[in-house]
């Protein structure tokens, strides 16, 4: 069985607010830093990610609109 191991130092919400921002951006998403990101965040780092993304000037339908651009969605 593998055994999964969590960084000792886990960067601050807006710095993985703007890593997922910038895995979104650009021709194509980078997967792999998403997951590396999400999926070691517990439920509650992963709100404080969302609101460091949407404090900035950033909002929510301009986030939503940049992620369906990258997968070729209509929203």
């Amino acid at each position: 069985m593998a055994t999964l191991k969590v960084s000792s130092s886990v960067p601050s919400p807006l710095e993985d607010a703007d890593q997922l921002r910038t895995a979104f951006e650009g021709w194509g998403t980078n997967e792999d830093l998403i997951i590396s990101i999400l999926a070691h965040r517990s439920v509650e780092q992963k709100k404080q990610i969302r609101q460091a993304g949407t404090s900035e000037d950033f909002t929510n339908s301009e986030i939503l609109k940049v992620k369906a651009k990258n997968l070729n969605l209509r929203i």
